[in-house]
């Protein structure tokens, strides 16, 4: 990629867009031989050989992708060298295993090598502010993705899905059955794996499953699952997006991989219908 003064903040985003698109190249073609990266996560590398050795297994990360980007340049007062100050949100694309977004910021130093611009700075560190107060979620994030988080759990909600409804004597519950992950039977009562918590409920599976929509499988009598998180079946086991491995019984395997593989593949010819 061949980089202009004119449009060097065009292109320094150009370049950070690709490698969230987990497509490296274009910001390999820029390192110069000495070009120093100190990155998120302790990462810090000397040199364009020990940066492209971060990638000789490949990306570690999901795809992602940026929004509201603000770009600038900063003249050094040296014709021969430029300086790009960047920040913008990140997003975990929709089909990442999990869920994240971050405002991260970026300095991108150039210098004229041959008439060619090489880059042989590059910062890059997130505003990582963990939850303070009475906010609550299961793992330790940063405030932007659990605000992110609620975002997307209330776009989940306002789908017109079918609510779970859970009577007692104090109150009654409605549950959106899309944050439901699966369903786990305890003696009398259940536990529901949902996506930002879990709640046990004094209802029998057998009860449960009477108002559940027809993405819901019953893989175990232990276990109903949400068809829509299944990532991987296999031989006597099935693993969901948020890396958890369900059992499956050996003498009903061939029966449960045949008919979730029915429901999962109907469930994707009715997207965007």
């Amino acid at each position: 990629m061949e980089l202009k003064r004119e449009t060097i903040c065009e292109d320094t985003l150009e370049i950070i867009q690709e490698y969230y698109h987990l497509n490296a190249e274009p910001f390999f073609s820029l390192l110069a031989d000495d070009c120093v990266w100190i990155g998120t996560g302790n990462v810090l590398a000397s040199g364009a050989v020990a940066i492209k050795d971060f990638f000789k297994e490949g990306f570690i990360m999901p795809s992602c992708h940026l929004a509201e980007p603000d770009f600038r340049l900063i003249e050094t007062g040296c014709e021969s060298q430029l300086i790009v100050l960047g920040q913008y949100t990140l997003y975990s694309d929709e089909d990442a295993q999990f869920i994240s977004a971050v405002k991260q910021r970026v300095t991108f130093c150039y210098r004229q090598e041959k008439s060619v611009w090489r880059l042989y700075h590059m910062h890059v560190s997130n505003e990582w502010n963990e939850l303070v107060g009475d906010e609550v979620f299961p793992v330790q994030i940063s405030t932007q993705t659990y605000h992110y988080f609620k975002k997307l759990l209330a776009e989940s909600v306002n789908r017109n899905s079918p609510m779970l409804v859970i009577k007692t004597d104090l109150a009654n519950q409605f549950i959106d059955t899309n944050t439901i992950i699966y369903i786990q039977a305890m003696d009398r009562d259940c536990i529901l794996h949902m996506l930002n918590e879990r709640k046990q409920v004094s209802r029998s599976l057998k009860d449960l499953q009477k108002q559940l929509p027809p993405n819901f499988y019953r893989i175990h009598r232990s276990f109903c699952l949400n068809s829509d998180y299944v990532k991987k079946i296999e031989r006597y086991a099935i693993t969901l997006v948020t890396g958890e491995v369900l059992p499956v019984p050996k003498m009903r395997y061939t029966q449960i991989r045949n008919e979730l593989t029915v429901l999962i593949e109907k469930a994707g010819t009715n997207v965007g219908v």
